[in-house]
């Protein structure tokens, strides 16, 4: 059985390669929900109107992770972004939140909670 931190470790490697990106949605449960500041995301295309979303808005975004926490269902992964937007404005320092449900070996549930637009980066 792989645990639910592997699951999200697995995502997040997914989402920095830019070849396995459109993957990411083998990762998520047929009835997931998937909700970012201002938008939300249900079902099995949950994973792939998320990345449609984004899209636009960055060139490019990774992770310093800070802190994990873990029980049998859920991950939480705090820390900063740093990247780029499509206006070419380099950003870092940005405080996230990311919490995951997983259910099945397969991810129901992310809430994503960040300052970017705090930071005036969109």
């Amino acid at each position: 059985m792989t645990s639910p931190r592997a699951i999200v470790e697995e995502f997040f490697d997914r989402m920095a390669d830019d070849e396995r990106r459109a993957t990411v949605g083998e990762l998520f449960a047929e009835d997931a929900v998937i909700t970012v500041p201002g938008e939300r995301f249900t079902g099995r295309s949950a994973p792939d109107e998320m990345l449609s979303f984004f899209a636009p808005r960055y060139d490019w975004v990774d992770k310093e992770f800070d802190r994990w926490i873990e029980t049998d269902d859920a991950v939480v992964s705090q820390g900063t972004l740093y990247g780029m937007n499509t206006d070419g404005d380099r950003f870092e320092e940005v405080r996230y939140v990311d919490i995951y449900r997983v259910r099945n070996e397969r991810i129901s549930r992310l809430d994503i909670y960040n300052d970017l637009a705090v930071a005036d980066v969109l």
